[in-house]
């Protein structure tokens, strides 16, 4: 068991490495660094909401947004990548099964993932910070009751983004193991997610009676998860909507997902031939 885990430990390592190392993923990060950035021009069009609210729902869907994509776009390039390079096979030669290689890849991709959302997370809450101060010193006392942050708030919906991460890339994983062509490795991954989104309509849907839709809204419930729990902009903002114990919940769902790809993709390696 100790080897196993040092095995599993040395290839996350190695992946988030790799994966820092990225431009790819030193662009994405700079593009979600920017979208923070321009929530402060782009409040001026506000149309109602608060102001720091105003910032901190751009904040978030800049997390989201350039999170979901930097985890699929680095997922693929981490796995298939080694498939296609070949780099997989001196791996598994060693004492390496390919459970162990699944999970340590998933590891990585996933803390790849998770360091973009902290990056992203710390700017959006120096940002609200440096605002709120600023609208502290410029306005009366009650005008500013209603400019409060919650940084709890914040940091809840930061914790959701990294649980729904883990459900992305073990299917970033999965997907990875069979494709044929990183591009459809990218593209069903990205269908994944927009399917996930949209999962939280389809009881709509079914209840228009269309048998087809009926049969295909099944099958989805069964295969793709419900991302659209993972959007918590609104219900956290205020802090009280959301508890920290919530998240265990989220948290099961994403482990019963991430169990079901990751054997997916080992049973797709162990009858693969590279």
């Amino acid at each position: 068991m100790t080897d196993s885990l040092g095995r599993i430990s040395a290839l996350a390592g190695n992946t988030f490495r790799n994966a820092v190392r990225m431009r790819l993923f030193l662009v994405l990060s700079l593009v979600g660094l920017a979208s923070l950035a321009a929530g402060f021009y782009f409040r001026e069009f506000n149309l109602g909401s608060a102001e720091l609210r105003f910032i901190a729902d751009f904040g978030f869907g800049s997390i989201s947004l350039f999170g979901s994509i930097a985890t699929i776009v680095v997922g693929v390039q981490l796995v298939y990548g080694d498939i296609e390079n070949k780099t997989v096979l001196p791996v598994l030669a060693k004492p390496v099964s390919r459970g162990e290689f699944v999970i340590g890849k998933l590891a990585g991709a996933w803390a790849t993932a998770c360091c973009f959302v902290f990056i992203l997370t710390v700017s959006l809450l120096l940002a609200l910070w440096i605002r709120e101060s600023q609208i502290a010193l410029s306005a009366d006392e009650g005008a500013i009751t209603s400019e409060r942050v919650s940084y709890a708030g914040v940091l809840l919906f930061a914790a959701a983004q990294c649980i729904r991460f883990l459900i992305l890339s073990a299917a970033t994983v999965f997907l990875s193991s069979y494709a044929s062509s990183s591009l459809f490795a990218v593209f069903a991954s990205m269908g994944v997610w927009i399917l996930g989104q949209l999962r939280g309509s389809l009881p709509n849907l079914v209840e228009s009676g269309q048998d087809t839709v009926f049969s295909v809204s099944g099958v989805l419930s069964l295969l793709v998860p419900d991302l659209s729990q993972f959007d918590l902009g609104a219900a956290l903002f205020d802090g009280s909507a959301f508890g920290a114990a919530s998240l265990w919940g989220l948290l099961a769902y994403a482990l019963a997902y991430t169990f079901v790809y990751s054997v997916l993709a080992v049973l797709v390696l162990k009858n693969r031939e590279f």
